[in-house]
């Protein structure tokens, strides 16, 4: 294990987290006044689509993009986990042009190259192969469209894939798979052997001179797993425990920011207009970003099971506490926007919008 485990941390819960940092934050505001208009728009999206009511509450939505299918569960788990090592710093500031595999960027562009590396018979799934990879290896798995520019962070990438690599070898019989087992199938137990065992996944920052932990890498490749194999009986994972928060993917703050849910100051508006250098992990901007975010996806939760009560006694479904999650709605109708765009009540027009508003690029390997 880790130096410091999870267990020997002194940790603030994140809800009392958040909480501090939006209410201590120099840059960036919750428009508290918008949260009661967006959770009755999530209520309204669960509603018209009652039809398919337990998906939308019971699966973490994800793009279609897998890279792989295979029917050996140990190399779908490995494979997986790759994919979300790997899925972080994805993307170059504005007015530089983009990383870019089978036309998409960022995550989807990811997954494209990962596919395009599994059909070339090259096992990027098995650290037996990603433990010892050379750069030019890593540089062809990962390579443009038209070979320019190379993805962000070429060096770290090869360097993270060297230790996760190792760590699977020497402590978990070279499988993924096997830290699941040790977890006893609980996302929670997962989240935090992630953290304690992969110093990528510990995404934990310093906030007012205490730790607060995001842990937003960990938490997508568990949502990954539970989404992944939500068909497959025998292997399920406990999520009942999960630490709460939300899928804080780059775009969601920009979501959050045309739902007028956030707001920044002119000083950060300006930056992030005219300045293209990324904020650092876990600089006082990043923090309140992401701190923010939470705190307003958590708000727009507690209006959403306010709001839901009085849909109780017209529908039959939602007396079932097991058939409503409130977290999981909220953090698939942010989702929706980020990667689908709908027209949910003009809130969002096109899939263009979303470029118009700040986005704050951050180069680090947590996410």
């Amino acid at each position: 294990m880790a130096e410091n485990t999870s267990g020997d941390c002194d940790v603030m819960e994140l809800s009392e987290a958040v909480k501090l940092i939006s209410k201590n934050a120099q840059d960036v505001f919750i428009n508290k006044e918008k949260i009661k208009g967006v959770a009755e728009n999530v209520m309204q999206h669960l509603m018209k689509h009652i039809n398919i009511f337990y998906k939308l509450n019971n699966n973490f939505l994800r793009p279609k993009s897998y890279p792989y299918e295979v029917n050996e569960q140990p190399i779908m788990v490995n494979w997986l986990f790759v994919l979300n090592t790997l899925n972080f710093s994805l993307w170059y500031p504005k007015n530089i042009k983009q990383w870019k595999v089978d036309g998409r960027e960022g995550y989807i562009g990811l997954c494209n190259a990962i596919r395009r590396a599994i059909e070339n018979e090259t096992p990027v799934w098995n650290p037996e192969y990603y433990a010892r990879m050379t750069k030019s290896e890593l540089e062809h798995i990962l390579r443009s469209d038209d070979g320019e520019p190379d993805i962000p962070l070429i060096d770290e990438r090869l360097k993270i894939l060297h230790e996760v690599g190792e760590v699977l070898l020497t402590k978990y019989n070279g499988t993924f798979l096997e830290c699941i087992k040790l977890s006893d199938y609980d996302a929670d137990k997962l989240m935090k052997l992630l953290f304690d065992e992969f110093e990528s996944y510990r995404d934990e920052v310093i906030y007012d001179g205490k730790k607060v932990r995001f842990l937003v890498k960990a938490r997508s490749l568990v949502c990954d797993m539970c989404m992944y194999f939500k068909n497959k009986p025998s292997f399920k994972l406990n999520t009942s425990n999960m630490m709460s928060t939300i899928f804080t993917d780059y775009c969601i703050p920009q979501v959050l920011f045309k739902l007028e849910l956030i707001s920044y100051s002119k000083r950060l508006v300006k930056r992030f207009a005219n300045n293209d250098e990324p904020l650092e992990h876990g600089s006082r901007e990043e923090i309140e970003i992401r701190g923010c975010s939470l705190f307003a996806a958590k708000e727009i939760c507690k209006e959403v099971i306010r709001i839901s009560q009085r849909h109780v006694q017209e529908n039959r479904i939602l007396k079932s506490k097991k058939a409503f999650n409130p977290q999981v709605a909220v953090d698939n109708f942010l989702l929706k926007f980020a990667f689908i765009i709908p027209k949910v009540s003009g809130l969002i027009e096109n899939d263009e919008s979303l470029k118009l508003d700040p986005l704050h690029y951050i180069r680090s390997v947590h996410y």
